[in-house]
């Protein structure tokens, strides 16, 4: 009859202990580990040479909303249509705020002007305020989809709001247009945002490529905003320049609040660069660039969309007919800008009816939100006044000739077209060409 070993107990044979084997292969087993550990790892090597490559990535084209919604039944009722805006009406960005809702009511007129929509109903905006309160962007995007009924939802820049919007949209059913530049909201498969002129990674690659194609070895010093949007567009700049195999930038991090700017200013005209890209807000990058022409700066300076915001009279200028920056890092500021939007006379015309109504001409995100409203009002002449019959007019690639751009959506709501950079006229009255 077999023995039964109690458990936690050592087997022996008859007569012999089995621990001194057992202690032997112990032995042997970390020796046979330590000289492992001692030899070349082929893998690790060939990942240090090898790029490394994603598993798998997403089709843009094959993201799409197949849920219910388009039947008539669904569509919003109420004596208006209403499009939403959160803004930001308080605190430090309330003059970008103030100049978005401008813009804005100037494209609702417009649209008013035009008549009303098929069923005789006619537009209204409905306005909210993004504020600067944890939580309070949620809420206020809640009260605007539940209770004001809005067919869609357009945020500004800020891109923690864009993904709080994003979020609340794929959960709800609202399409949502967005100025933020984030591309990470466009990355996962939710079909209901839609983002607005260039993300990051496309203005990171234009500005790069202006400095560094000609001259890899240029010295550029990077002003990055130590906020999310900053951290993102920053390090896609770099990756950029890393891309061209250019010298590294010299990469300064600034604080959302509490800083020196002037010191900041000044170490930025000692270091002598080639050329400063800024990636910040656009109340900082206003303040920085004053600081910058105060001292006669003469050095080219490059600004992402979201510093390029609300910097004072910062027109495009269209004495070059929209044309991008020539080569030889030319003295002035520049921003990335969608092509092959609305003529320049059009664009001009715009710019002088808001002057003429502000005293300021328009920002680039004054004129995004004006596209934008005009956006949503051409799709629900379409498609009508339903959410999801909405989103599949924005996925399916109609074209818009917008004052900031040509605006034609992939169906994972990138924006399509090429990117190109335009200098800002902060000083002189644009002129057509």
């Amino acid at each position: 009859m077999a023995a039964v070993v109690p458990p936690g107990r050592c087997f022996q044979t008859r007569g012999h202990s089995a621990r001194p084997r057992v202690a032997f292969l112990l032995r042997w087993a970390a020796l046979l580990l330590l000289s492992m550990a001692a030899l070349p790892n082929p893998a690790a090597a060939q990942d240090e040479i090898t790029p490394q490559t994603p598993y798998a990535t997403l089709d843009r084209n094959g993201v799409a909303y197949r849920g219910p919604g388009r039947e008539s039944a669904a569509n919003l009722q109420g004596t208006t249509v209403k499009v939403g805006l959160l803004l930001p009406l308080q605190g430090a960005n309330a003059a970008e705020g103030q100049s978005l809702l401008e813009a804005a009511n100037m494209a609702l007129a417009e649209e008013e002007a035009a008549g009303p929509l098929a069923d005789g109903r006619h537009l209204a905006l409905a306005i909210r305020n993004q504020a600067e309160q944890w939580g309070q962007a949620s809420s206020e995007m809640v009260q605007l989809i539940a209770e004001d009924r809005v067919a869609a939802l357009i945020t500004s820049s800020d891109g923690i709001i864009a993904h709080q919007a994003e979020q609340i949209a794929n959960k709800i059913g609202i399409p949502i247009v967005t100025l933020a530049s984030d591309a990470t909201t466009t990355q996962i498969n939710i079909p209901w945002i839609f983002r607005l002129g260039p993300s990051d990674e496309d203005q990171a690659r234009a500005i790069a490529a202006e400095i560094y194609q000609a001259a890899p070895s240029k010295k550029v010093l990077l002003l990055v905003e130590t906020d999310h949007d900053g951290r993102v567009g920053g390090d896609e700049f770099e990756k950029a320049v890393t891309h061209l195999h250019g010298t590294p930038p010299e990469r300064l991090e600034i604080s959302s609040s509490g800083v020196d700017l002037e010191a900041i200013a000044a170490r930025a005209q000692a270091s002598a660069p080639d050329a400063i890209v800024l990636w910040t807000s656009s109340p900082l990058a206003a303040r920085l660039l004053a600081l910058l022409r105060a001292n006669n700066f003469a050095r080219p300076v490059y600004v992402c969309r979201k510093a390029a915001a609300s910097v004072a009279d910062n027109a495009s200028d269209l004495a070059d007919g929209g044309t991008r920056a020539p080569s030889g890092l030319p003295q002035g500021t520049w921003v990335t800008a969608s092509a092959a939007g609305a003529t320049p006379s059009d664009t001009l015309a715009f710019q002088e009816r808001y002057r003429a109504k502000t005293g300021v001409w328009p920002s680039f995100a004054a004129m995004q939100t004006y596209d934008a409203v005009h956006l949503v009002a051409q799709a629900l002449r379409v498609a009508g006044a339903n959410r999801s019959r909405l989103r599949d007019y924005l996925a399916a690639g109609n074209r818009f000739a917008g004052i900031s751009g040509a605006i034609a959506f992939d169906p994972a709501g990138n924006t399509l077209g090429d990117t190109h950079l335009i200098r800002i006229a902060s000083t002189s009255r644009p002129s057509a060409p």
